[in-house]
């Protein structure tokens, strides 16, 4: 398996294969996305995007996003879908990755909020566990 940062004038021939999992990342976002946003994101270069491969195969993929704060940028990983079993295979290669194109693009840091199952493989790496989101939706997405 490996990850590839997929170039901006290479992300149409990949659509095809990505669809299963940004649906499964619009499914998560609870009404903020849909399939559609995220690829515009991508399409649009506010999303770099990246893709875990076996061969030919896709097995997911995950979104990097830089937010420029007042004093630094930092990478947030934004989406991220994968067929199940493929995080713990590729989670340090992914860690590698993503702090590569961090420093790449300036950033000092990358941030992230995840489904509590992903403590174990962030905090193993290195990450720090400050925050953790919790929600209550009371409505529904127009």
């Amino acid at each position: 398996m490996e990850i590839v940062h997929v170039p901006y004038g290479k992300v149409t021939s990949h659509i095809k294969a990505l669809l299963p999992f940004l649906e499964k990342s619009e499914k998560w976002s609870h009404g903020r996305a849909n399939a559609d946003d995220i690829l515009r994101l991508v399409l649009t270069e506010r999303l770099h995007l990246c893709i875990i491969k076996d061969n030919d195969d896709v097995l997911g993929y995950f979104g990097l996003e830089v937010k420029q704060y007042p004093q630094c940028k930092m990478l947030v990983i934004q989406y991220c879908a994968m067929e199940t079993g493929t995080l713990e295979k590729v989670q340090d290669d992914m860690v590698r990755t993503t702090e590569a194109i961090a420093k790449q693009l300036g950033c000092i840091g990358i941030e992230f909020i995840g489904r509590p199952g992903w403590r174990n493989v962030v905090t193993s790496n290195g990450y720090i566990l400050q925050d953790v989101l919790y929600q209550k939706m009371i409505g529904e997405p127009k």
